[in-house]
Order: structure tokens, then C-alpha cells, then sequence
């Protein structure tokens, strides 16, 4: 049954695809904050197919601390999950990412419509330069920046290197660090068909001032938060379910 369900929810993604995209793409001549609430729609979509296909919702702790003003959103990345989640979860932003998800016909030309900051990863000083420099616009256009730090999904139970750049962004840009944690790796993990049933639980932490100490005990502080925090969810906290 559980493939069943999962066979369910992925023809249901490919379909909001087919029909999301063009829908976005014909949109084009919106304002980049309007057009970027339709876009959001499609992950709200698919968290909710996801919950009525194959039994996964979510929580979310720690609501209150995300600020009013446009902030550097340094997250957990272990799943597809939180990338459909985080799109309408959080106030209008830019995403950071791969430039070649953007060449995907279709879905890479309506993501293209919400402006993210597409990098090759592997010219990274091309690629940080990048990240301030169209960050900061993203930024003072009142959008927030979503960056995975560990740059690619990691499994539960694992961390990456933490990437400066997000901590460089905030700091230049003289904007609060909002550091998220998750357990969705747990629920989806990554090159796996099925999803299995439970609540996920993002945790966001208070923001952090940028400025307050050097680059470096910044992005350990970031690093060390997230990193626990997701580490206590993976134990098996699971609370009542909230969702949005």
C-alpha cells in the first residue's frame, strides 16, 4: 500500500507540473512579489497531495521568531520536502541554487519567473560573488534569501561542511540570520520512492545578528544550532500536528 501511495503522489507532482508551469510562465508580467505568491501555490499543493496520498504532514515550532523584515534563511536541506514546504511557509524570498535546475523544461522556466540566484557550484568564487552581489538586490527589494549552507542533501544523521556565504550575505547586507531545522529526511529521504507516514517538525530558531561576532563564530553558531536541533527531532520528537 505505502508504494501505492507514493505512486499516487508522484503522478499527481508530474501533473501539477504540467499544469502549474505554463500557468506560471504566462504570468510573467506580474511583479516579481505577486507572481511569486502564484508560484508559491504549487508547493502548497503538493505538502497538502503529499498529506492526503501518503499520510506525511507537518509542524512547525518557533513561528514567532521570523522577523517582519527580510532576513538570510540558512536551512537543513535532507529532501524534496521542504523545498515544495519552504515556498510558501516563508514571507516572498529567492532561493540559492543549482543553475541547472533552472535548464528543466517547464519546471526550471517557472522557477526562473521567482528570481532565484542560480550558481554553478563548482566556479565558487564566481559563485559567492553571485550570491552577495544579486542577495543584496533580492534583500532591499524586501525579499528574504534562502541558502542551504551543506550546499546538497544531506542523509539524517549526517552534516556537511557549512558554506560562509550565507553568513557573508547577512553581514554585508547588514540583515538577521534565521537558522531552520527539520526532520523531513526522516519521513523522504533522498532517491527514495516512498514516503513514509508521520508528522515532520520544522524548528526556527530566534534570529541571529550577523554583526555580533566574526564571520567565522557566526557560521559555527549557525552550524551548531541547526545541527542539534535537527539531531533532537531525528531522536523521535514528535508533537501533535499544526498544519498550515
Amino acid at each position: 500500500m505505502i508504494y501505492l501511495r507514493a505512486l499516487l503522489f508522484q503522478i499527481g507532482f508530474v501533473l501539477s507540473v504540467l499544469i502549474w508551469a505554463p500557468v506560471c510562465i504566462m504570468l510573467f508580467w506580474l511583479p516579481s512579489i505577486p507572481r511569486f505568491r502564484v508560484i508559491s501555490q504549487w508547493g502548497r499543493f503538493n505538502v497538502w497531495w503529499c498529506k492526503v496520498t501518503c499520510g506525511l504532514s507537518y509542524r512547525v515550532v518557533g513561528w514567532e521568531h521570523v522577523p517582519q523584515t527580510p532576513c538570510v534563511i540558512l536551512a537543513k536541506h535532507q529532501s524534496t520536502w521542504e523545498t515544495l514546504c519552504f515556498l510558501y511557509l516563508f514571507p516572498p524570498h529567492a532561493w540559492v541554487l543549482k543553475r541547472e535546475l533552472l535548464w528543466i523544461p517547464l519546471f526550471g522556466w517557472a522557477m526562473a519567473l521567482s528570481e532565484p540566484i542560480g550558481i554553478a557550484r563548482e566556479k565558487r568564487r564566481r559563485a559567492l560573488e553571485q550570491v552577495l552581489a544579486q542577495g543584496r538586490e533580492r534583500l532591499a527589494s524586501g525579499r528574504c534569501v534562502i541558502i542551504f549552507p551543506e550546499g546538497t542533501r544531506m542523509p539524517p544523521g549526517q552534516t556537511g561542511r557549512f558554506q560562509t556565504g550565507g553568513v557573508k550575505l547577512a553581514q554585508s547586507a547588514g540583515c538577521p540570520i534565521l537558522p531552520v531545522a527539520h526532520n523531513a529526511g526522516s519521513f523522504w529521504r533522498r532517491r527514495e520512492f516512498v514516503k513514509r507516514p508521520g508528522v515532520i517538525t520544522v524548528e526556527i530558531g530566534a534570529p541571529i545578528d550577523p554583526r555580533s561576532d566574526s564571520l567565522e563564530a557566526i557560521n559555527e553558531r549557525v552550524r551548531s544550532w541547526v545541527a542539534d536541533t535537527t539531531a533532537r527531532l531525528e531522536e523521535g520528537v514528535r508533537a501533535p500536528s499544526h498544519s498550515r
